[in-house]
């Protein structure tokens, strides 16, 4: 057999998620502040998220594997516990870029300029503004949010569920563009 047919094949599996023992500390430590094991599926999902985005050999995502072990951690159907992650936009149910840019169009951001924001954005990482999407280097995920409830600061985006970044112009969009290029080259 020749070395090119000993390579060929389908490439190999990430290994399939487990919690890691930090995770099932915090984990324990959730479920004594609720009646039910249930009702910590949210902050069981975001240890999972956490996890997940920390391991730099997994998509940021949650998979599938991930999912079964978060049902089992909390003794939930799997089809349960992806109901949940799925209709909320804060958990990975799709791949995600290194960066989650969510820009506000509800209406007080649009009316002071945050659609505009959201073609800016688009047009700088390269992503198509009818869909969003992830951008070809993988750096960017760029999706409209509804409201972020940052009304008074529009218009607004909000930055790997965490930091607003507050009335925006397409300078300051530009300068946190191009730091958080900078700090992930």
């Amino acid at each position: 057999m020749t070395e090119a047919a000993t390579t060929l094949g389908p490439p190999s599996a990430p290994t399939p998620f487990a919690f890691s023992e930090a995770s099932w500390t915090r984990i324990r430590k959730l479920l004594t502040r609720y009646p039910q094991q249930q009702a910590a599926l949210l902050p069981v999902l975001w240890v999972a998220q956490e996890q997940v985005d920390a391991d730099a050999s997994r998509p940021r995502q949650l998979t599938a594997d991930v999912i079964k072990a978060v049902a089992d951690a909390l003794g939930l159907a799997p089809a349960y516990v992806w109901g949940v992650a799925t209709f909320y936009t804060m958990y990975f149910t799709q791949p995600v870029g290194k960066h989650l840019v969510e820009v506000c169009t509800s209406v007080a951001c649009c009316l002071v300029g945050g659609e505009e924001i959201y073609q800016r954005l688009c047009q700088r990482v390269g992503i198509d503004p009818a869909s969003g999407g992830t951008s070809a280097d993988g750096r960017f995920t760029v999706r409209r949010a509804e409201c972020l409830a940052a009304c008074g600061y529009a218009p607004m985006l909000q930055l790997d569920n965490g930091a607003f970044h507050e009335n925006l112009t397409e300078e300051k969009l530009d300068a946190l563009i191009d730091s958080l290029r900078e700090a992930t080259a």
